[in-house]
């Protein structure tokens, strides 16, 4: 292919970009900086300590370290690293500098809503792996039965990590658990930077992982936030420091700067969350097949849509992605079968507001009930999106 073919299969996905709305809850718009960052690209910067015992130090370059103070503050850790560069990054290199072959791991299962690759690595480097007890009725850990199995088990580590799920739980019953405990906060940081959520440490958690893509609004990059400066953090960054040589300076940088203020941030939690509310009572008033919640519990800006079967929901999906809807195709927790996934985040970014969600549910309810997308609804749909991205 040219350079001219490849120029111009990137300017088709950018306007295919610019014409749609994200509605999913894994991707986000972020929020950038006006500094120039370009002296940054490609810089080797690593976070280990100058000194004459380094083995490898090159010149004309610092730590960043002096810079994480807000972020440290917004989580309530002593410590933080960014230097992963994916959530799945993070959970390889924390748990090879963690723990040992054949130590227990109990995991928060793919059926409750657990990442599908988290068992597959932390089985790839020995650990021996259980899953917390699910409650598949009320879609939550089944508390009684799983700490049965803890205080049977004994396990060396807990590991909450969700991805998928309606509800934020309250995992504090762990806490007096005598063990390591992670929770990966991918689905949920903005939520808890803005206080809406509770914050892990505080329900025992010793570490959080989280990517700064999904519900932040950050670069494509993971952080591990620590409780204490203590023996744990210790092992970890140094392990990190064998696994992970370089920090991506660029991407670091970025993501400090462009830190919003605490009013932008709460305001941006709290409209994920009641776009979200209100965007599932509207398809429910449209008959669409919602898995219902129950919004006495913490809601989360994630939503389902159960179609009756996996040939229905594949073709919502593509009707919606003719539309420049962008949802995600999956196959749900909790034995629900395949369904889509919607959510709120880059939607907010992209400019979504409470009063617009009656119009986007409408043309998401035609699009369900139709076989053929016709000029009619794509001209609804094409009004819509640019009413809400204000173009």
């Amino acid at each position: 292919m040219s350079v001219e073919r490849k120029r111009q299969s990137i300017e088709n996905l950018r306007k295919i970009h610019e014409e749609s709305l994200i509605l999913n809850p894994t991707e986000n718009i972020p929020f950038y900086s006006d500094v120039n960052l370009d002296f940054l690209e490609g810089m080797y910067i690593s976070e280990e300590v100058r000194d004459e015992n380094s083995k490898v130090i090159f010149a004309g370059r610092g730590n960043l370290n002096d810079l994480y103070d807000v972020w440290c503050k917004y989580m309530n850790a002593k410590a933080v690293t960014f230097k992963p560069h994916s959530g799945l990054d993070a959970h390889i290199s924390v748990f090879m500098s963690l723990g040992q072959i054949g130590e227990k791991i109990l995991l928060l299962p793919e059926e409750a809503g657990g990442h599908f690759s988290t068992h597959k690595i932390l089985t790839r480097l020995g650990f021996d792996v259980r899953f917390f007890i699910t409650d598949n009725e009320q879609y939550k850990v089944d508390i009684s039965r799983s700490m049965t199995l803890i205080e049977n088990w004994k396990p060396d580590y807990i590991f909450v990590d969700r991805s998928e799920g309606l509800y934020y739980e309250d995992f504090s019953w762990l806490k007096d658990v005598p063990c390591v405990k992670v929770f990966d906060a991918s689905q949920y940081l903005a939520n808890i930077m803005a206080q809406d959520y509770s914050n892990p440490f505080d329900m025992g958690f010793d570490i959080i992982l989280t990517s700064l893509h999904k519900n932040y609004p950050g670069p494509q990059k993971a952080a591990i936030f620590f409780h204490q400066e203590d023996d744990l953090w210790q092992r970890i960054m140094k392990g990190l420091s064998a696994y992970i040589s370089n920090i991506h300076p660029k991407d670091i940088c970025n993501l400090i700067l462009s830190l919003p203020s605490e009013s932008i941030l709460k305001s941006y939690s709290r409209e994920m969350l009641s776009t979200t509310r209100l965007l599932e009572e509207a398809l429910l008033q449209y008959r669409l097949p919602v898995v219902k919640r129950n919004f006495n519990n913490t809601w989360t800006q994630h939503l389902w849509l159960q179609p009756e079967s996996k040939k229905k929901t594949y073709q919502v999906f593509r009707l919606l992605e003719e539309l420049h809807i962008l949802t995600n195709y999956r196959l749900l927790p909790y034995g629900l079968g395949y369904g889509l996934r919607l959510g709120t985040a880059a939607a907010i970014r992209q400019g979504l507001e409470d009063t617009s969600v009656p119009a986007l549910a409408e043309v998401i309810s035609k699009a369900y009930y139709a076989n053929v997308i016709d000029d009619v609804l794509r001209k609804t749909a094409s009004d819509v999106i640019a009413a809400i991205k204000k173009v």
